[in-house]
């Protein structure tokens, strides 16, 4: 049986996804057992996640028979991955923002409204069997509903971490903390614009399209899935990169007061003070034990 590009071109993200996971699966457990903290857990479960998504997906698209059944276990995973990536960004930006009482119930509703839509999917969305094979009628009101509420949750982490830049750093903080600060605002930002980009176009597809995948004749359709199953798994586990940054500033020796050491211990910023200088200095200021990520 030949190939078509649209199925070709998702099988390849996909594999390009479990890669990339199966290596983020590894580093966060080693965090996790480092640290004990909430980030790495729930990395943990967005890359196991990611690894059964792809072999569900493409198991999916290809099934001849049990139709809705596979299409039903995938969109499970699907919508279970998305939602854990969405509360991996609200939980970061609830820590960013010191812990607001405010930025957790927007979170909170946020995560609900995606529970809704998936739910809403799963029961809307169907796969019927046919001489040819699957034939997926994919509901648009509820990917309409789905996507927007990811960019919700883009647009929500964005503006809080960058209104509790603004509101927890003044003038008056170190330098240290201002580019902490600055790393986290980099971070965010560019993990929600690759990921809002993604949901913007699927939105704009799912406005404007067809979207039923016919047997022996799939369109574009067939990839949206496996290039956000790409785009999130990258987005999640380039956290590992930030981590190295925020480390590498933690390391540069600068006087702080108590109060500024425990807002940069609140952004979930490991953190250790080396002194190789003098050794009772070192002794004197302790390695305040890892908080997070």
């Amino acid at each position: 049986m030949s190939l078509e590009a649209p199925i070709v071109t998702a099988i390849f993200l996909c594999a390009m996804a479990f890669e990339n996971a199966s290596k983020g699966l590894i580093l966060s457990i080693q965090k996790f057992g480092q640290s004990k903290t909430p980030v790495p857990a729930i990395m943990i479960v967005a890359n196991i996640l990611s690894l059964a998504f792809g072999p569900m997906y493409i198991w999916s698209i290809l099934a001849k028979t049990d139709c809705q059944d596979s299409s039903l276990a995938f969109k499970v995973v699907m919508h279970l991955f998305f939602t854990s990536f969405s509360f991996f960004l609200l939980y970061k930006t609830w820590i960013v923002s010191q812990k607001r009482t405010l930025v957790a119930v927007g979170a909170v509703i946020l995560i609900l409204n995606r529970g809704a839509w998936t739910v809403l999917d799963w029961m809307w969305s169907k796969s019927e069997e046919t001489k040819f094979g699957c034939h997926y009628i994919q509901d648009k009101t509820a990917i309409v509903g789905i996507s927007t509420g990811g960019i919700a949750v883009d647009i929500f982490c964005t503006a809080a971490t960058i209104i509790s830049a603004f509101r927890d750093v003044d003038d008056d903080a170190s330098s240290k903390m201002q580019r902490i600060y600055r790393v986290l605002i980099a971070d965010n930002v560019l993990r929600t614009l690759s990921v809002m980009a993604v949901n913007a176009f699927t939105l704009n597809y799912a406005m404007y399209s067809n979207l039923s995948i016919v047997p022996g004749n799939p369109t574009i359709m067939v990839v949206i899935p496996a290039i956000s199953n790409f785009v999130y798994t990258q987005a999640i586990n380039i956290e590992f990169f930030w981590i190295n940054v925020r480390n590498d500033i933690l390391k540069t020796p600068e006087h702080e007061n108590e109060h500024e050491r425990e807002n940069i211990r609140m952004t979930s910023v490991q953190i250790r003070y080396n002194d190789n200088d003098n050794h009772n200095e070192k002794r004197s200021n302790p390695v305040f034990p890892p908080r997070n990520h």
